[in-house]
């Protein structure tokens, strides 16, 4: 081989080398269950937020960014929190985290995550808490649980329920649950006989015992499909018929896999709704089924609007400034506007709504909705409510 033809081989491979090595780095994290007992909650995350990243890579490009998603996988634990936030707060080139599903996570990271100012978007966590600590860099793209547990207590006092037992699985996100809608059931003059924590299986057994001691109405579970599907089974089997409403904690394929039939004709509030009659929806899950194979649960459309308000964020940052820093991220974070999809459009990037937050990081416009499982195992609408805060 002769010196130009080596010369003809290695320039242009030197030549595109140098053109990646042009590409500033930028990341941003997804932080949930990747694995574990809530792994579906973690996964559902992930793709939602990979496909929003996927649809922005080639604008990044051409500003000169090689956008790079990081997940992290918490299992659901708030211990876990602590050391997933060491690893994104020494990486510079993190500018945004979306996480965490499960609130005591999103309370640790975003503790962490205060001095930097990075900005963190959860399409998950629900806690009321969550946005009274004064913090400039949460926010969240749902409903809190206050504004489930409201619409809860409602539904029961249109059935008439006389006799509620309130159920947590001892989480973060199931205490505050009960705490709420336990308060809203005997605002509206119901009896709350039991109100306890279960989240062992010794614990659900106890709590079976006293529920079905207490001849109750209903029974209204806080927290997530893993032992709600569990709790649900027992009382079946225990002969406890009365009618079970929980949260968006049982907003997913998996609950109704390991309920199977006893989940029929039970209810949930959820945060998650997807209106699939809209168009934009609609393309949605296409592109979701494509990409995945499999149908998306609401939480992976949140998942994807809040990376893409983050995203969204990084780009009006990044027209003022070539590397902004995570707060002035966070705070750009905080002035987006993004108006409702027009019916005949997918090309807007926030599918759940229109999205802006008030100054505590509340979405200033979120929907509750109301679900009905079928006798074939599928969720349905039976209410939808627009929550203003």
């Amino acid at each position: 081989m002769s010196k130009y033809t080596k010369r003809r081989l290695v320039f242009p491979f030197m030549a595109l080398m140098l053109g990646q090595a042009a590409a500033t780095p930028l990341k941003v994290a997804v932080v949930g269950p990747l694995s574990g007992d809530q792994s579906a909650f973690g996964k559902a995350m992930q793709q939602g937020a990979e496909l929003a990243v996927s649809f922005k890579r080639k604008a990044f490009a051409a500003m000169g960014y090689d956008l790079i998603l990081v997940p992290f996988d918490d299992q659901a634990s708030a211990t876990r929190a602590s050391g997933i936030a060491d690893k994104i707060t020494a990486d510079p080139a993190i500018l945004g985290v979306i996480g965490a599903y499960n609130s005591s996570v999103s309370n640790v990271l975003a503790g962490a995550f205060e001095p930097s100012g990075l900005a963190i978007i959860s399409p998950g966590s629900t806690n009321d808490k969550l946005t009274q600590n004064g913090w400039k860099h949460f926010s969240r793209v749902v409903a809190p649980d206050g504004a489930q547990g409201t619409a809860a207590a409602d539904l029961l006092r249109e059935k008439q329920v006389k006799r509620v037992a309130v159920i947590s699985d001892n989480t973060t996100y199931g205490n505050g649950l009960m705490k709420i809608t336990e308060t809203a059931l005997k605002d509206s003059s119901i009896a709350v006989p039991v109100a306890l924590g279960a989240g062992t299986p010794e614990q659900i057994n106890s709590a079976v015992k006293a529920i079905k001691k207490a001849n109750v109405d209903a029974v209204y579970f806080g927290g997530t499909y893993d032992v709600g599907a569990i709790l649900l089974k027992s009382l079946r089997a225990a002969g406890v018929k009365g009618f079970f409403l929980g949260a968006d904690g049982l907003d997913t394929a998996d609950y109704l896999k390991a309920a199977r039939h006893d989940a029929v004709r039970t209810s949930y509030t959820t945060v998650f709704g997807l209106q699939e009659d809209e168009r934009s929806s609609q393309s949605f899950v296409k592109l979701y089924q494509t990409a995945y194979k499999t149908k998306p649960d609401g939480l992976a459309a949140f998942s994807f609007d809040a990376m893409n308000v983050l995203l969204t964020a990084l780009e009006q940052s990044m027209a003022e400034q070539k590397w902004p820093s995570r707060a002035q991220v966070a705070a750009a974070v905080r002035q987006i506007d993004l108006p409702a999809c027009k019916p005949s459009e997918f090309g807007c990037q926030n599918i759940t709504g229109p999205i802006s937050f008030n100054t505590y990081g509340e979405r200033t416009r979120a929907r509750i909705f109301i679900m009905e499982v079928s006798p074939q195992l599928r969720p349905s609408i039976l209410k939808a409510l627009t929550i203003r805060q």
